[in-house]
């Protein structure tokens, strides 16, 4: 589970991309990008397994639809990575958007209680995060450190930080940052959908099947009662994002709070779900039932 967030690319690739969107901009880079889409589809690794349990059994796909989502799935990932690179780097944006919920983000700012901004792996997280900073307060960004060290130096130089980074590390020490940016009411944006082998966990039903989620973002908004929004950026089309905010919610302390928090979280992903399903990037068996076919398929 620990190489959950590791990607299959090199930095010779993420080099090859970002020389092309510099020289001749996004949508060359968008052409090649079906070629190398394709080279994946055909060898996918562990990757198309979950997913066409994701589109088949959750979803109610055909398997000649769920194999040509499959496809697009892929696409949209790299997509996502280009996308991150053009936003971040400070070149001009040749993207669109419209706004779901900043007002309710904006009134958090105005009463100074920053807070969570929790997420999931559906649509395009860092563009949310960059997307967010308009926003008159500090963005601070939960990332699993899962790429290669030169993948992740070669980022660091061509990216314009409009955000702090908290890289999620075997020890604790993120947790502590996090506090303390919550107690210096910034907003702390993180996933509530992957977690780390040997964290505790809480289970809920996600398009009808359970699965298990981190306690930690839940455990952190409950107990120091932070407000909580649903935060997502999804693609529609080729040029166009289209970010959500829900309005801010404090959460009671203990096991109530957390339950009523996953609930809300779950319907909120499940939403997006069902109106971006390509855009899903949980790339491992999600849910408990294909943690047991594994488990049997392995023995």
């Amino acid at each position: 589970m620990a190489k959950w967030g590791s990607s299959r690319g090199n930095s010779l690739g993420y080099k090859i991309f970002i020389t092309l969107i510099k020289t001749a901009g996004v949508f060359p880079a968008y052409g090649l990008l079906r070629l190398v889409t394709l080279y994946y589809f055909i060898f996918p690794g562990k990757a198309a397994k979950p997913l066409m349990y994701y589109f088949r059994k959750r979803l109610g796909y055909s398997y000649l639809k769920a194999k040509w989502a499959v496809y697009e799935n892929f696409n949209y990932l790299g997509r996502s990575i280009i996308d991150k690179f053009v936003l971040m780097s400070g070149m001009p944006s040749p993207f669109t958007r419209n706004d779901d919920g900043i007002d309710h983000l904006n009134q958090m700012v105005e009463r100074g209680t920053g807070g969570l901004l929790v997420s999931a792996h559906v649509g395009n997280w860092e563009a949310a995060g960059h997307l967010l900073k308009r926003l008159k307060t500090k963005i601070n960004i939960v990332m699993y450190d899962g790429e290669h060290e030169k993948i992740k130096q070669y980022l660091d130089s061509v990216r314009e930080r409009s955000f702090n980074v908290i890289l999620i590390k075997n020890d604790i020490s993120h947790i502590y940052e996090i506090n303390e940016a919550i107690r210096r009411n910034e907003f702390v944006c993180i996933h509530a959908d992957r977690f780390v082998e040997g964290n505790r966990t809480i289970e809920g039903k996600l398009l009808g099947a359970t699965a298990k989620f981190p306690i930690g973002p839940f455990v952190l908004a409950t107990t120091f009662e932070a407000p909580v929004s649903f935060v997502f950026a999804l693609k529609e089309g080729v040029k166009h994002f289209h970010f959500f905010a829900s309005p801010g919610k404090v959460y009671p302390k203990g096991k109530p709070g957390i339950e009523a928090m996953l609930e809300d979280y779950l319907r909120k992903v499940e939403t997006m779900i069902k109106a971006y399903p390509l855009q899903w990037h949980n790339y491992f068996p999600f849910w408990n039932e294909e943690l047991v076919q594994q488990n049997l398929t392995n023995k």
